[in-house]
C-alpha cells in the first residue's frame, strides 16, 4: 500500500471514529467513568490510531472495540484493572516466568505469547489473579509494531492440568476472557493453542464451545497429551520456542525481556 493511500485511510478512519464518538456523546450514553475515559481517549491521536490499525482500518470496528474496552474496564470487570496489582511471585516457578512474550516471531511476523500451566500453583493464586497481570502485557502489545500489525499467537502448555486447575475455567471466566481480549483489545488473536491437554478434560471445551465467537472457534487448536507438541511444531519452529513448549531454547533465551520488565 502506497504511503499516500495509507495516510488517506488514517485520516478518513480517524475522522469517522470521531463521528461515531460524537454521536455516542450527544446521546449521553454510558456511565460517567466510561464517558470520561472516552472523552480523554479522543484527545489522544496515537491511541486512536492503534485501535484503527489493529482493526484493519475499519473505523466502526475500531470505535466499537474502544467503547467495549471502556465498558469492560469501568463497568463490567473493574476488578480486572486494580490500582495495585496482586503479588508477582506466583508468576515465576523456580525463578523462571510461567508466561510472557517470546523474542522471535512466527513465519508471518506474528508475536507469540505463552503460558506454562504447570507453573501455576492454585493454592497461591486464582486464574483471575493471573489474568490481572496479563492486562498490562496486552496494553503494552498495543505499542508493539508486530503485535498491532501482524497479530498474536497464544500457546497454553497444559501438562499437569488437573481438577484443581480445571475448576477455574468456568463458563463465566471464559466469557470474561473473550469479552476482554477478543472484543476489547485491537490485537488480532490469530491462533490459540492449548497443547498437552489431558484427554479427560477436553469435555470442558466441549461445554464452553457453543458460547464462543465463530472466528475464535476457527482459530482455537486443542491438542491432547497423546499428540504432545506435534501440532504446535507444524506451525511454530522449535528453534524459536522455549523448552517448556518443546523448543530448543531456555526460557531466558526465548523470552522478550522488554515485555517481562512489566513484572519486575
Amino acid at each position: 500500500m502506497a504511503n499516500s493511500d495509507k495516510e488517506k485511510m488514517v485520516e478518513e478512519g480517524l475522522s469517522k471514529m470521531r463521528q461515531y464518538y460524537q454521536e455516542f456523546d450527544d446521546k449521553q450514553k454510558g456511565s460517567p467513568s466510561v464517558r470520561d475515559f472516552l472523552a480523554k481517549a479522543f484527545t489522544d491521536d496515537e491511541l486512536l490510531l492503534r485501535y484503527l490499525i489493529g482493526r484493519k482500518y475499519r473505523p466502526k470496528h475500531a470505535w466499537e472495540t474502544l467503547r467495549c474496552y471502556a465498558q469492560v474496564r469501568f463497568v463490567r470487570y473493574p476488578e480486572m484493572f486494580p490500582a495495585i496489582l496482586p503479588p508477582k511471585d506466583f508468576l515465576f516457578r523456580e525463578g523462571k516466568p510461567i508466561f510472557g512474550i517470546l523474542k522471535e516471531r512466527d513465519s508471518e511476523g506474528r508475536r507469540i505469547a505463552y503460558f506454562q500451566l504447570s507453573g501455576w500453583d492454585t493454592n497461591k493464586c486464582s486464574l483471575e489473579q493471573l489474568l490481572i497481570h496479563s492486562v498490562p502485557m496486552f496494553e503494552k502489545g498495543l505499542t508493539d509494531h508486530d503485535c498491532l500489525n501482524n497479530g498474536l499467537i497464544f500457546v497454553q502448555e497444559c501438562s499437569g492440568m488437573g481438577m484443581a486447575h480445571a475448576k477455574h475455567y468456568s463458563l463465566r471466566t471464559m466469557l470474561k476472557l473473550v469479552n476482554m481480549y477478543w472484543y476489547s483489545f485491537p490485537l488480532k488473536l490469530k491462533r490459540v493453542y492449548f497443547v498437552n491437554m489431558p484427554n479427560f478434560l477436553t469435555y470442558l471445551y466441549a461445554m464452553i464451545k457453543p458460547f464462543l465467537p465463530k472466528k475464535f472457534k476457527e482459530r482455537f487448536v486443542l491438542s491432547t497429551t497423546s499428540r504432545g507438541f506435534e501440532e504446535l511444531h507444524e506451525h511454530l519452529d522449535p528453534s524459536i520456542l522455549p523448552t517448556c513448549l518443546g523448543g530448543d531454547l531456555e526460557v531466558e533465551e526465548a523470552i522478550d525481556m522488554e515485555f517481562q520488565q512489566i513484572f519486575m
